[in-house]
């Protein structure tokens, strides 16, 4: 990462900081998703979190949080209801449509998203492509391992998509999620016009928990971060 990308990342962050301290002040339970993005926010932001009931969506964003010493730490299990939900993205649509799940943890991402009262996306300007429709990153599906030669079996009978099974460049063998289940990254030859049509085809194969499509109704605001300053995006209602 260059020194530009680092710090859109960082600006997007502290705006976030600010989004949610300025407009969300009565917040007493704070959603975080995985990756680089959310690491900075916790980490612009942690004063305003330090005494909040957190909920991270991955081993790693809980041992993250652990090193910095936050101990009000709530298993998304246990969660029922979250009142803010903070996460990055791969890819964001003008529409707000976006694609998650470089870091693999999709499935628990969207599972606490889907029970935020308000979703806030942090990204930087390389991840908003200003196009309507989801044509940059490949979108990831979790799948159940019994089910990879079903689920490559049906990829292939369709067109414009390939399907590649991710391997662990840390140890032989495919990624293994915090779920026990294995990630095939989909690669489209055509732009994804309507995200939320294709994330329940995809949903129907046998085998597939889960996609890295996240359709706009799961999103409320996106901060994009520049160089030199952050702007906010919001849903149309």
């Amino acid at each position: 990462m260059d020194d530009l990308s680092y710090q859109a990342k960082i600006n997007a962050a502290v705006k976030a900081c600010e989004l949610i301290q300025l407009s969300f002040n009565d917040v007493r339970i704070v959603g975080l998703g995985t990756g680089s993005t959310v690491k900075h926010f916790i980490n612009a932001c942690e004063n305003f979190l330090e005494n909040k009931i957190l909920v991270p969506s991955s081993f790693d964003t809980a041992l993250h949080l652990k090193n910095l010493g936050f101990s009000k730490i709530l298993d998304p299990v246990t969660a029922s209801a979250v009142d803010v939900y903070i996460d990055g993205a791969d890819e964001v649509s003008v529409k707000l449509d976006m694609v998650k799940g470089r870091g693999g943890a999709f499935l628990r991402e969207k599972s606490i998203a889907l029970r935020a009262k308000t979703r806030i996306y942090v990204i930087d300007q390389s991840k908003f492509t200003g196009k309507p429709y989801l044509y940059l990153k490949p979108v990831p599906i979790e799948i159940v391992p019994v089910a990879l030669p079903v689920v490559l079996d049906y990829i292939k009978s369709l067109e414009n998509v390939e399907a590649v099974l991710r391997m662990d460049s840390s140890k032989d063998g495919p990624v293994v999620t915090d779920n026990g289940n294995f990630i095939v990254d989909l690669k489209f030859t055509s732009p994804i016009q309507e995200p939320a049509v294709m994330h329940e085809r995809i949903k129907r194969i046998h085998g597939v928990v889960e996609t890295g499509i996240f359709p706009s109704f799961l999103v409320d605001y996106v901060v994009v971060g520049y160089p030199d300053k952050s702007i906010l995006l919001q849903r149309s209602v």
